[in-house]
């Protein structure tokens, strides 16, 4: 979307939203549906997950009574699927995320008005923000309004962006509740609880079985999906896979097969090699200097190709276990822990710009969501790669109702993902599938990157220069040290792994700074009621 100024009224010219030089695009998907209401002074613009069994008022503008505007803004609010709802009025124009995370939306605001978009790419940025950059740096990952760019925001889940009076700024919700552990009944059907959940939580979103693809990579969680989907769907879900290398990759595919022989998938199985497709590799997305987003999939060119495979197979739906982890994760109530990243060593590459960000890191955060942060990352990066390929993705993990239902169960059939392992069980799938003896990871794939294509790009980063050494967040001799280490074959993954977030931040800001931009419009971030319009000078706004 790109919102100028206030100037008439808004029309659907069967693709996008217009208002003079103003516009808004949803996204074409048949999951996705839109509609718009005006009162004649404010406008109410909505784009959301369909429901199945509940008609949309479809595209187009309908006139309301002030009245009738005020129910269906309320209304609006109320969606259980995820949403994003946009109201105008002459002088103001807000966004309001919904809970899901689904598609989240990245703004920037300019001398030429508001725009925003899924994709982060589309956008422009001003400069390098240094304390995100710092979280990246050193894994500290933290879910706020804050991205790795100055000039472009996230907005985060419940939370409203206003646009008034040539400012942007930010309403934050109050934190989410969430449950403890209960309890179970006597004669509890745990397993009987997850397949009904699982039931309603598929049943309620808009998909045409035959073209949905299960993620079937061998792994717990999305096994759990899709397995579930082809007993709801017999003969009608595909498969697809992202196949790994070596003795992990011989026992992934053994597993895959029995799953597929058990149950009644599809005959149609879309696979890619990751071998073929490694992270920051010259058959990638990345290599041809295309603008990066730095909250891109570490196996985005894998991950890339076999979304393209599939939409060009006809698939427009692809049903993963992003989210399953943290549904069933022993608590922090339960066993002690610190934030992720907190305690890791500081390493080689990392500057002292860096090291004095990351004191601040959790800072500016934003309140607690429903669905986990750590999910909430997982949806961001998996988005963009899908909705460019024309596929929606569906994350039953994601759904509050599972997330409920995880939240309430007792640590043990949350640790080692027992509910998971023993749903598998319950289908008829042995031991092989639900205790694997390996462990299945893309770990052998980084370090080929790592170890080989990737090394191209700190030696091009570090004989060029870059935006993170010259901010002070990268130490040039460190990251030399490092690569000449790892050119020596000597290659340690619990820490070396870390130099592709050095080198994907890298390629981030060489490709989104290296466009031009307006001066940025001031930004303030807040929490309680609307600003007013600001005098000449405000002393209290936080400017970015």
């Amino acid at each position: 979307m790109h919102l100028t100024a206030h100037s008439g009224t808004w029309q659907w010219d069967g693709t996008r939203y217009r208002q003079g030089a103003s516009w808004l695009e949803p996204y074409a998907h048949p999951a996705v549906e839109h509609c718009a209401v005006t009162d004649g002074t404010r406008t109410l613009i909505v784009v959301r997950e369909r429901q199945p069994g509940r008609p949309g008022d479809g595209p187009g503008l309908r006139q309301l009574t002030t009245g009738e505007y005020d129910q269906a803004r309320r209304a609006a609010g109320r969606w259980p699927l995820d949403t994003h709802v946009m109201e105008t009025t002459p002088d103001r124009t807000t966004l309001t995320a919904g809970f899901g995370g689904v598609a989240p939306v990245y703004l920037t605001a300019d001398a030429n008005g508001l725009a925003g978009s899924w994709d982060m790419t589309q956008l422009r940025a001003d400069g390098i923000q240094i304390r995100e950059a710092a979280r990246l740096l050193g894994l500290r990952l933290r879910y706020s309004t804050e991205t790795a760019f100055t000039g472009i925001y996230r907005l985060t889940e419940r939370a409203t962006a206003v646009w008034s009076h040539g400012r942007l700024s930010f309403r934050m919700p109050d934190d989410a509740r969430h449950s403890r552990a209960r309890e179970l009944a006597p004669g509890a059907d745990v397993l009987g609880v997850y397949k009904e959940l699982l039931a309603e939580v598929m049943d309620g979103r808009a998909y045409d079985p035959a073209a949905v693809s299960a993620h079937v990579s061998g792994g717990m969680d999305s096994a759990v999906t899709a397995t579930y989907l082809a007993q709801r769907h017999p003969g009608r879900v595909r498969t697809s896979a992202i196949l790994l290398p070596g003795p992990e990759g011989q026992q992934q595919r053994h597993r895959r097969d029995l799953m597929r022989a058990h149950l009644p998938f599809a005959a149609q199985d879309t696979t890619v090699e990751a071998a073929d497709w490694l992270p920051l590799g010259s058959a990638g997305c990345r290599a041809d200097g295309q603008p990066v987003s730095p909250y891109e999939e570490p196996y985005a060119e894998a991950t890339t190709a076999l979304l393209e495979a599939l939409a060009q197979d006809g698939v427009r739906t692809v049903v993963t276990g992003i989210g399953g982890d943290e549904m069933v994760a022993v608590t922090s109530a339960e066993a002690a822990s610190l934030p992720v990243g907190v305690g890791r060593p500081v390493q080689p590459w990392m500057g002292p710009a860096a090291v004095e960000a990351l004191e601040e890191a959790e800072e500016g955060l934003a309140p607690a969501s429903v669905v986990n942060e750590m999910t909430l990352f997982g949806l961001s990066t998996f988005a963009p790669l899908a909705l460019r390929a024309g596929v929606w993705p569906v994350h039953p993990f994601a759904d509050p109702h599972l997330i409920e239902f995880g939240e309430w169960l007792p640590r043990p059939w949350r640790s080692r993902k027992r509910l998971h392992r023993d749903r598998l069980r319950a289908l008829g799938l042995g031991e092989e599938v639900a205790e694997p003896k390996l462990r299945e990871s893309f770990a052998p794939v980084m370090e080929r990157a790592l170890t080989g294509p990737a090394l191209t790009y700190a030696d091009q980063m570090l004989a060029d220069g870059s935006p993170l050494i010259d901010a002070g967040l990268i130490n040039p001799d460190g990251l030399a040290s490092v690569c000449d280490r790892l050119r020596s074959g000597v290659y340690a993954e619990l820490y070396d792994a870390d130099l592709y977030d050095v080198l994907n931040l890298h390629m981030a800001c060489r490709t989104m700074l290296a466009r031009p931009r307006e001066d940025a419009m001031a930004v303030v971030v807040s929490s309680g009621a609307d600003p007013e319009p600001p005098p000449e000078k405000d002393e209290d706004d936080i400017y970015c």
